[in-house]
């Protein structure tokens, strides 16, 4: 009988099931969370576009902020309220913070929470 030279190439049953379980799992983090950025990128677009916005320096807190509001809703921005959003102006500048985060069930009892933190200067 010959012996056997070259040795046996390929994946293990338990090196199968532990790939598989990796992208699994990847798999579902991606499902979770992909969502989640896409809102805040959102977020962040409707930022952004207050600078471009003529006259907001001039505006009361409550205005901006209804302005943000209506440009969340449009966006289907679910995670941002009223409170999230904060307002600051000193001589000549005004900074608006958006402070939010987001829980998302995983498994069972286990979530994921991300924590979001925008600033803009104008």
């Amino acid at each position: 009988m010959e012996r056997m030279i070259a040795k046996q190439r390929g994946v293990s049953g338990g090196g199968f099931i532990v790939l598989l379980a990796a992208i699994v799992v990847s798999v579902l983090l991606l499902l979770k969370l992909f969502p989640v950025y896409m809102e805040h990128f959102n977020v962040t677009t409707s930022l952004n576009s207050l600078s471009s916005e003529s006259g907001v320096k001039e505006m009361k807190s409550s205005a901006i902020k209804t302005l943000l509001e209506r440009r969340f809703s449009i966006n289907e921005v679910d995670n941002v309220t009223r409170e999230n959003i904060t307002i600051e102006k000193t001589k000549g500048d005004m900074t608006i913070d958006i402070k939010y985060e987001v829980r998302k069930p995983l498994v069972g009892n286990i979530d994921i929470v991300i924590y979001f933190n925008d600033q803009l200067k104008l």
